[in-house]
């Protein structure tokens, strides 16, 4: 009886294995094309549009220094955390991608939440070209709060339609940079002017709230 056990658990624990086509080192190199694309494209739109870059940095991951030449309020993230948090919010999702792409293809929700997820990954692999490189903190507001709601509502699908909360807690760090980059990107549209548009500032300046000017 032991022996069989044994031999049952052996089965299912390859049973399972063989069920999860996707693995860990997909989602690396899924992480790393979506990196090539997004700078890739960054440093061309940059290139295309004539921005002098100062360096190779720039150059290849455009215009970056744009963003400290902008009015920012004091809720926004200094620059060098930007590196770091999307780093952890990359790797959550990703795991979350890849525990849904894992799931039986009649999995109630499932492709719901990976066009919900590929329409997110596609703001993301855009927004540097269309902020940056552009210089265009509307484009940045508009590209942040659509990547607030379809973050929203793929925590929402992964709670009711796939009843996983692994999966809803993996966009866990997401939604907590989100709702702080959405409510920055909202100061920055009206505190500066946008280069791509040629509008703006929309309103003054705000002493109490910029974090510069306090």
């Amino acid at each position: 009886m032991a022996v069989t056990n044994k031999t049952r658990g052996v089965i299912e624990r390859i049973t399972v294995k063989q069920s999860q086509k996707w693995r860990w080192h997909h989602g690396i190199a899924f992480y790393i094309i979506v990196q090539a694309l997004t700078f890739g494209l960054s440093g061309l739109t940059s290139k295309i549009r004539g921005n002098k870059s100062k360096n190779l940095r720039e150059a290849v991951f455009g215009d970056v220094s744009y963003f400290k030449m902008l009015k920012q309020s004091v809720i926004t993230p200094p620059s060098w955390v930007f590196g770091p948090a999307w780093t952890i919010n990359n790797i959550s999702t990703i795991y979350g991608n890849l525990r849904v792409l894992n799931m039986p293809q009649d999995t109630t929700g499932r492709d719901t939440y990976l066009r919900l997820q590929a329409a997110s990954w596609l703001n993301y692999v855009l927004f540097s070209a269309a902020y940056f490189s552009l210089r265009s903190p509307i484009n940045a507001f508009f590209l942040t709060v659509s990547m607030f709601f379809l973050t929203l509502v793929s925590v929402i699908v992964a709670l009711f339609k796939l009843k996983d909360t692994k999966v809803a807690l993996s966009l866990a760090t997401l939604v907590i940079w989100l709702i702080i980059a959405s409510s920055a990107a909202t100061f920055q549209v009206l505190w500066n002017r946008d280069d791509l548009y040629n509008v703006g500032p929309f309103v003054k300046l705000d002493p109490v709230l910029a974090r510069d000017a306090r």
